[in-house]
């Protein structure tokens, strides 16, 4: 079964909501008014699912799974609340038209535990979500910060999947923001300090019933784990294992833009075992057919037997 882990749907009125809120939003103004978005950024009507079903079919993918591409995280607790439940009733009515083809993680109005909590028990046990989606910074501030260790003792009683995605915040360094590369090498670097906070704090030992997805081939993570192995130690002491082993216990997708380095220095580091199909649909379209995202590790030196974990047998291990 080929399962694309790192899905996206466009739903305007929930961007429109977010704008509204002062939630910057590319393509739509402070007020939630449309700024000519463009109709190929619109996925959620009924034609456009159709049209990713033809174009799932032709990729040989059966099955796409959905993730917010911009968090309902609001410092007002009201608010944010309205705007999860908002993209996850969108996401949950798609799923409804397409149910064997379409599944969605869940977002959670963070800052606010209790309620995410609330939300995060709606999703899964009302709306059949099959997983939480989390953005690696909520308002500045890291998703795998102390205050927010109730809603890992929650995934982890649940057994639940956990999929990290970038906010495209440049970790919130002018260094990045106003050299304009919060989108492309920002991203790289959320996913490492995501994946590098999880291990600091131990989470994969702390709570070891969550499955943990990072996106985008883990960032620039697998070409440092001998690096870690090295010097993470001397400032972090009380690490319980060599954080390279720490960060083959995390699962990761394949966008990777289409690089064969990427792709290879990933399966060497972690292992073909942990790496998942994603195409962070429909954002490649712009540059790339979604054959071409879905076959990607076909198209490179990758043994057989890899290439069958990595499309086929992971993700429905974790998925059913």
């Amino acid at each position: 079964m080929s399962i694309d882990v790192h899905a996206h749907v466009f739903v305007p009125h929930y961007h429109q909501l977010l704008a509204g809120m002062g939630i910057v939003i590319p393509g739509y103004t402070a007020d939630g008014g449309a700024s000519a978005p463009g109709d190929d950024a619109v996925t959620d009507g009924e034609e456009a699912l159709r049209r990713r079903i033809a174009l799932m079919d032709d990729a040989g993918v059966e099955r796409q799974l959905l993730s917010a591409v911009f968090a309902p995280y609001v410092r007002n607790g009201a608010d944010a609340v309205a705007a999860a439940r908002c993209v996850n009733d969108a996401h949950a009515a798609a799923v409804r038209r397409h149910p064997g083809r379409l599944a969605a993680y869940a977002a959670l109005p963070l800052p606010h535990l209790d309620a995410s909590i609330a939300e995060l028990e709606r999703c899964l046990d009302e709306l059949g979500m099959i997983g939480v989606a989390l953005h690696c910074a909520c308002l500045g501030e890291s998703v795998v910060a102390e205050r927010f260790d109730p809603l890992y003792e929650e995934l982890n009683r649940r057994r639940a999947v956990l999929f990290f995605h970038p906010c495209v915040n440049g970790l919130c360094s002018g260094l990045l923001t106003d050299w304009g590369l919060a989108p492309t090498a920002g991203a790289v670097f959320e996913d490492t300090t995501v994946a590098l906070h999880l291990i600091l704090r131990r989470i994969p030992q702390r709570f070891p019933d969550i499955t943990i997805i990072i996106p985008h081939l883990g960032g620039a993570l697998p070409m440092m784990l001998n690096r870690l192995d090295n010097q993470l130690p001397l400032s972090c002491p009380d690490l319980p294992e060599r954080p390279s082993r720490t960060a083959r216990r995390f699962f990761y997708d394949t966008v990777g833009h289409g690089s064969a380095a990427a792709l290879r220095c990933a399966v060497e580091a972690f292992g073909a075992d942990r790496i998942l199909l994603g195409s962070d649909y429909p954002v490649l379209l712009a540059f790339e057919s979604y054959r071409d995202t879905a076959n990607y590790p076909r198209t490179h030196d990758v043994a057989a037997t890899a290439l069958s974990e990595i499309i086929d047998r992971n993700a429905a291990q974790i998925f059913g």
